[in-house]
């Protein structure tokens, strides 16, 4: 139950902190699947540096969170806008008892087809090895991608895939979250 609430005030937190953001020229991402929930706050693509946080819960009371901070870029690639990112994820997991941390290393990238006018397909992966996790846990892999679609000038939304697993110690690795998923981003 305690962990209900928690995800329930992490994601509302999250949404007002990303209605907010309109003082802060931001981003905030919300996105269901059948059993989980994801909302993620990012700062503006205007500076050089991206800042971010998320939380997903999943359905029987697995808690991932994430902190992100990545070097940014926008650009242009055969007249195509071009934003990519490189930095960390830092990833939480929580679960009946088992739980990890990991810094991830990795990148994103996002490509407005110009064929398609409001078509974007991005992408985004890092990997937390041993030597950067703790506790429970061995490694970390997040991996996601989606097609996003400006139905308006600050708002998208989303059909993507997301896949996360994770190393524990002394079992295999195994699938903490693989999943579709639809979604919204508005843009701040």
């Amino acid at each position: 139950m305690k962990s209900n609430i928690f995800a329930k005030s992490f994601i509302t937190g999250l949404a007002a902190l990303g209605f907010s953001g309109s003082l802060l020229a931001s981003g905030f991402e919300f996105n269901l699947s059948d059993d989980s929930v994801y909302g993620k706050y990012t700062s503006t693509d205007e500076l050089p540096v991206q800042f971010g946080a998320g939380y997903l819960y999943h359905e029987g009371g697995r808690n991932l969170f994430n902190l992100d901070l990545h070097a940014q870029n926008t650009s242009s690639f055969q007249g195509q806008r071009v934003h990519t990112g490189i930095g960390f994820k830092t990833i939480g997991y929580k679960e009946h008892g088992v739980d990890g941390l990991g810094v991830g290393l990795g990148g994103f990238g996002e490509m407005e087809l110009s064929q398609v006018p409001g078509l974007s397909l991005s992408a985004s992966g890092h990997y937390a090895p041993s030597i950067l996790t703790f506790s429970d846990t061995d490694n970390f892999t997040w991996l996601e991608a989606a097609a996003n679609y400006q139905v308006m000038p600050n708002a998208d939304v989303q059909v993507g895939y997301r896949y996360v697993e994770a190393g524990f110690d002394h079992t295999k690795d195994r699938s903490v979250e693989s999943t579709g998923f639809l979604g919204f981003r508005f843009h701040f």
